[in-house]
């Protein structure tokens, strides 16, 4: 009886969580992101850096065009540290993406002068229990503030 119960534990422990993961989708992507400056605000550090705190608007635009991710509006806001030379040395924020459906997820970014990591916490619709992340590096910037950066990522969808 005893081998029973424990067998039988093990099939409805199986059938309950299984599906979860036999439903659950993983994908990968790269492609690029294009963002322009809404608002900064400077404030001199006690250490002669300078801590930049910057809301800007973008799209982001996957490599694969059937992407959920591809053509989402995001806006994000961040904290960059910018030493006495001009560079950035480390930045960190969070984006809400907004896609044509009107469904979210946010993010958060963390990055360093050799580039950064983003890790997905949740979203509304389509984008409801999604997890997942990856890196991306800034490929350019102009005078006015816009810059344009490099990701790739994975992510999983229940």
């Amino acid at each position: 009886m005893r081998y029973f119960l424990s067998g039988l534990t093990i099939i409805i422990v199986t059938l309950f969580f299984a599906p979860q993961g036999i439903l659950a989708q993983e994908y990968s992507d790269t492609g690029y992101a294009v963002y322009f400056p809404v608002s900064q605000e400077v404030v001199e550090l006690a250490d002669g850096r300078v801590n930049v705190e910057t809301t800007n608007n973008g799209y982001v635009l996957a490599e694969d065009t059937e992407s959920p991710f591809h053509l989402v509006a995001q806006s994000c806001s961040g904290t960059n540290v910018i030493g006495a030379d001009g560079n950035i040395q480390r930045s960190a924020g969070h984006c809400a993406g907004r896609d044509k459906d009107g469904d979210l997820y946010w993010i958060s970014f963390w990055n360093t002068a050799d580039g950064g990591e983003w890790t997905l916490f949740g979203g509304t619709g389509k984008f409801e229990g999604i997890s997942g992340g990856g890196t991306s590096h800034t490929i350019g910037q102009d005078a006015g503030g816009a810059f344009v950066i490099r990701w790739n990522g994975t992510w999983r969808l229940p």
